[in-house]
């Protein structure tokens, strides 16, 4: 069995760890990750945001089968479901797909590609695992 988005997370991202959005004209910091998963904070106000393991495991079976796809991030709650954007919002209600796109691809697990608008694939390694 391959590794898993939990694993992958937590050997190459820290708590405290600041990253920039895709366009890089905002921040997030990685507040916690533990054995439940993953805390973000978003703004200026560093709005915690939590989402576990499960839905950030789902990431790779939504990709699983596609080329390209939209980032889609936007603040309409439903969100577009041919985008990450609207996977994510199954899970945390609100706009988060730029920053889990980032976190997703520093921890290898996503390839981004930055331009307008701001689209992910599966990395090689985990679109054959």
């Amino acid at each position: 069995m391959g590794a898993s988005v939990q694993q992958a997370v937590r050997s190459s991202v820290r708590p405290g760890e600041r990253l920039p959005t895709p366009t890089g004209t905002a921040h997030f910091v990685v507040d916690e990750i533990d054995s439940t998963g993953v805390t973000l904070l978003f703004g200026p106000k560093r709005t915690p945001t939590f989402f576990d393991w499960d839905c950030l495991e789902g990431v790779v079976g939504y990709m699983k089968g596609r080329d390209w796809v939209a980032v889609g991030a936007n603040r309409v709650l439903a969100g577009n479901p041919d985008t990450l954007d609207g996977y994510l919002k199954q899970h945390v209600p609100r706009q988060t797909a730029n920053y889990i796109a980032v976190l997703l691809t520093q921890a290898g697990v996503l390839d981004l590609d930055d331009g307008r608008p701001a689209r992910v694939r599966l990395s090689a390694e985990w679109s054959t695992t």
